[in-house]
């Protein structure tokens, strides 16, 4: 037992999602290195277990006993229209949370809640016209105090709630520095690695040309990645229904082991950020896939205008423009030093982690 008191930590858990796991297993090894007990809302039992934390169900067993609960990252900015926020089970689900976390704040008035690496789209909204009234009243809380977020742009969103938030690069930029890679084995194969969603984020084609090469050649491997546990049930990404020669599935099953896959490929193609940033982190060059906008500035940020693909590019134009060369050689394409910066950089969510824990915890 550590004698400073405990710090809750809330994420979106319960996706069992690999982002949303790594930015709140980060923050709850790094607050357990100062000295302080965690406790973490909703983290899958397996995670809890592996990495000694305590995991509580409800949002009344989080913040009892705290008084401060740190928000770990997560896309807490996602505009959502207001029908998707009555059709869509996971944007009612996402809307309920906050209304959660709004009913907290006035049943544990003493409780500071701070979001920290957190974001949206990086551009300024209309708050009521895409965020629900829940949402909209917690940032505008007392009790939520001014945090992080990772794009530029969500600096100027937050400042319609009244809260003046600060910019660093996204908190996933040290993954490294807290969850060791657990590695493929070797092979002298070139490996691909793939995080599609479905619907209009897939070529058929491209997918159908992709398999057929696996199933007739022995020179490449091509890993199918999700970010889900399989328990959840979520099926929006792309994985075969069968697999043959040279493909493979790898479903997400824990920090290190994802790391691991996304570290043990020559490129990783993908239209997710997320999924593309953690890779460049562990030295993996990835290409945008019909991926949103905040990708491509991204991408851009960091000299990577080469890897935003066509979205009608084919596997031959795949194989000659980027799978015929060494991951070291790809990832030199890109404006190094800027990734440098940003790794750098994004300790500042940590230090200011730190800082928040010892003024409020």
């Amino acid at each position: 037992m550590n004698n400073k008191g405990k710090v809750a930590i809330w994420a979106p858990l319960r996706y069992a999602n690999y982002g949303d796991d790594m930015q709140a297993i980060a923050f709850a090894l790094m607050i357990k290195g100062m000295g302080y007990d965690v406790k973490v809302f909703q983290l899958e039992e397996s995670l809890a277990q592996a990495y000694g934390l305590e995991s509580v169900r409800t949002i009344d067993e989080l913040c009892r006993n705290v008084s401060l609960v740190v928000i770990a990252g997560g896309a807490l900015l996602t505009p959502f229209r207001w029908y998707k926020r009555i059709l869509n089970k996971a944007a009612r689900e996402y809307e309920k949370d906050f209304k959660d976390l709004y009913q907290a704040t006035l049943r544990y008035p003493n409780v500071k809640f701070c979001a920290i690496s957190f974001g949206g789209d990086g551009k300024v909204k209309k708050p009521e016209t895409w965020f629900s009234h829940w949402r909209i009243d917690f940032f505008k809380s007392p009790s939520f105090i001014n945090g992080t977020v990772r794009l530029r742009g969500d600096v100027d969103m937050m400042r319609l709630f009244g809260k003046d938030v600060t910019y660093y690069p996204d908190m996933l930029f040290r993954a490294c520095d807290y969850f060791k890679p657990k590695m493929l084995p070797p092979t002298d194969k070139y490996r691909v690695g793939f995080n599609f969603k479905r619907g209009k984020y897939l070529d058929e084609r491209l997918i159908r040309d992709i398999l057929e090469y696996a199933g007739r050649h022995d020179d490449m491997e091509f890993h199918f990645t999700t970010t889900h546990m399989q328990k959840v049930g979520l099926n929006y990404q792309y994985v075969p229904d069968r697999v043959v020669n040279n493909v493979f599935i790898d479903r997400y099953e824990n920090p290190c082991q994802l790391l691991g896959v996304l570290a043990s490929m020559d490129c990783f193609m993908t239209s997710m950020l997320h999924v593309g940033l953690t890779g460049l982190t562990a030295g993996t060059p990835f290409i945008s896939y019909r991926g949103p906008g905040k990708t491509k500035s991204f991408l851009k940020s960091i000299g990577g205008d080469w890897a935003i693909l066509p979205e009608n590019i084919t596997l031959e134009q795949l194989r000659t423009q980027f799978w015929n060369k060494r991951r070291e050689d790809l990832y030199a394409l890109y404006d190094t030093s800027a990734i440098e910066r940003m790794k750098d950089e994004s300790r500042k969510q940590y230090d200011f982690c730190r800082k928040i824990v010892e003024m409020f915890a």
